[in-house]
């Protein structure tokens, strides 16, 4: 009866995996997208592209931001799972 008990083991591990592996892929391609921008020559063109770049790149944040989101929705922020990456990567990056 403890509502406890009723967390992160509903849901669907790959359905949390897909979750997960969406919301990195989504964040990595907006920061690898505003490394290829190229220099047109053309300052007309050159803004009109700067700014598609910018509205993809922000679209992409979006739908990052929006799969975190359904992830703390459906319960992957208490998983066990959840937390062991997290922790490893935080573990990994400053060592």
């Amino acid at each position: 009866m403890s509502e406890g008990n009723r967390g992160p083991g509903v849901a669907d591990p790959a359905t949390l995996r897909a979750l997960t592996s969406s919301r990195a892929a989504t964040r990595s391609m907006s920061e690898e997208l505003l490394t290829h921008v190229p220099d047109l020559g053309d300052l007309p063109t050159q803004r009109a592209l700067d700014a598609w770049v910018e509205q993809a790149a922000d679209t992409l944040r979006a739908l990052s931001e929006a799969f975190e989101e359904r992830l703390l929705d459906v319960g992957s922020a208490g998983s066990p799972a959840a937390a062991d990456s997290s922790d490893r990567s935080r573990q990994a990056g400053p060592g």
